[in-house]
């Protein structure tokens, strides 16, 4: 049986059969050079999801340091207001401290005018005191400064006993349900108030027989060696409404 010959087909592979199996020749120049050109996109394109997937990750990380960036830019911004407000303070600080200066500048310059005014005052009237004193000594005569001195103390007399008559007539209304209420104090004849004076009605009915005879005599009244006389006396004497009964001793 003739052999029939397959036509050739231009660039396709040559079949050739040998032990019953067919055979196809390798690619063609064209065809390899297409699959390099694919081999080559399919590489370009790895590169260019791997180029993504890089910029995608850098773009995340720049999104997580967005906020830390933001506060950094919040931080500095909070800084420099803190540093215009240190220099506001600052400026407004020294403003004060110049106008105390001038006022306390003023204030004792104020103070230390009236200081010398008075200590002026203070040495003129000793002064014109004694000059005074001198020339009423050069041309008074001696009884005349005799009688002018007797004066003085009757006048210092009267003012003692109205000092002491206001104070009668306040402690006259002193109760016994205001015991703690102050004692309104008495000078004696020198002017003074007795160290030993006592403070309210509690302290006055509790003195004993010794500061009780020291207070009558200290004020030039007469002396017992009651107690409870010398209480009623001082009583009398301050203008207390009350006496003191003695304490009758039991038989025996």
């Amino acid at each position: 049986m003739p052999s029939s010959k397959a036509p050739s087909v231009p660039n396709s592979p040559v079949a050739s059969t040998y032990g019953g199996a067919t055979t196809v020749a390798g690619p063609s120049a064209e065809l390899q050079a297409v699959n390099e050109l694919l081999s080559n996109m399919k590489n370009a394109l790895g590169s260019l999801g791997m180029t993504f997937d890089t910029l995608g990750e850098r773009t995340s990380h720049v999104a997580a340091l967005a906020p830390q960036l933001e506060a950094q830019e919040q931080i500095q911004s909070l800084r420099l207001h803190i540093e215009a407000q240190d220099e506001r303070y600052d400026d407004a600080l020294d403003e004060v401290k110049m106008l105390l200066k001038e006022v306390m500048q003023e204030q004792l310059m104020d103070f230390m005018r009236q200081r010398v005014e008075d200590m002026i005052d203070e040495v003129f009237a000793e002064e014109v005191e004694k000059q005074v004193t001198a020339e009423l000594e050069t041309h008074l005569p001696q009884a005349l400064q005799d009688q002018l001195q007797e004066h003085r103390a009757q006048l210092e007399e009267v003012q003692r006993s109205l000092r002491n008559s206001e104070a009668r007539r306040a402690n006259a209304i002193l109760r016994y349900s205001n015991m703690y209420e102050p004692l309104h104090q008495l000078v004696t004849s020198a002017g003074i108030v007795s160290a030993q004076f006592p403070r309210d009605l509690a302290e006055l009915f509790a003195l004993d027989a010794a500061k009780a005879k020291a207070l009558v005599t200290e004020y030039q009244l007469e002396a017992s060696e009651s107690r409870e006389k010398n209480l009623n006396k001082f009583m009398q004497f301050c203008g207390v409404m009350y006496q003191m009964v003695p304490t009758l001793s039991p038989p025996p």
